[in-house]
């Protein structure tokens, strides 16, 4: 990296007051007694920071108001993103630096700051090969299911094979090598699934790096492997809309990529 490309990034990202100055400034030029009134700290620690910003010629002074320069505007508007994802990666800083999370396009990565907010769910050592209690209360009060998987799970039989959901619109989208066990160890329960007007399945050609992904009307729920190719059982959930919308965009972009499978 060249010493200017670091210099720029040390002053945008090193200092917690420039950041925050700076994405306040996105939104109009503010004084002093603004800017210290908003971001809760002292002339005396904010002025030295504008000084560094106004040398760099990120920060303009028109009269009392502090302003982004055209040049800073840009670099703010690209900045936000970013700040949000790695709002994201270090509110579970172990978990997501476990995570293979290579089978992500660069359109999604992009998109990871839209998972905030979320919450991990742990297994519980006690229930290690049960399905988590959280999953199935949500999938059964569910009208609308997309799963994504490139793992054998106890769900399939107990939830989404089962005849009763007669009237749930499910859309399953799994790997050649889950579709050949489904027709092997399940195969009546696949044949009656198949023939249901509201449930569909597909199968993709390329290999899928995620374990699972869940999207409802109610709640989304990622499982990503881990960089040892591992299933460890700890998964991201949220019931917000914007992660549910980056859940169905990824699980919509691998259908689109599939075969169904037809009754």
């Amino acid at each position: 990296m060249r010493t200017m490309d670091k210099m720029l990034i040390d002053l945008l990202f090193m200092s917690q007051k420039r950041k925050d100055l700076l994405i306040l400034l996105r939104n109009g030029g503010k004084t002093i007694e603004e800017i210290v009134d908003i971001l809760n700290v002292t002339p005396t620690g904010m002025l030295p920071q504008i000084k560094k910003l106004k040398e760099e010629f990120l920060v303009l002074q028109d009269d009392r108001v502090y302003r982004l320069t055209p040049l800073a505007e840009v670099l703010v508007e690209k900045m936000q993103p970013l700040l949000d994802i790695l709002e994201v990666i270090e509110e579970d800083k172990d978990f997501w630096q476990e995570r293979d999370l290579s089978g992500l396009s660069p359109v999604f990565l992009e998109r990871l700051n839209e998972l905030k907010p979320y919450s991990l769910v742990k297994p519980d050592p006690d229930k290690l090969f049960e399905t988590p209690e959280v999953f199935l209360e949500n999938v059964e009060k569910s009208k609308t299911i997309l799963f994504l998987s490139s793992i054998f799970h106890p769900v399939f039989q107990e939830t989404f094979l089962k005849t009763e959901n007669n009237d749930v619109e499910i859309t399953l989208i799994v790997t050649k090598k889950i579709y050949e066990r489904l027709k092997n160890d399940f195969g009546k329960e696949l044949k009656l699934y198949l023939n249901q007007e509201k449930k569909r399945l597909f199968v993709c050609a390329d290999e899928v790096k995620i374990a699972m992904l869940t999207k409802t009307e109610y709640f989304m729920m990622a499982d990503f492997l881990t960089w040892k190719g591992a299933y460890d059982q700890e998964s991201v959930i949220s019931f917000e809309p914007a992660p549910l919308k980056w859940a169905e965009d990824l699980i919509l972009h691998y259908k689109d990529q599939a075969q169904e499978i037809k009754g």
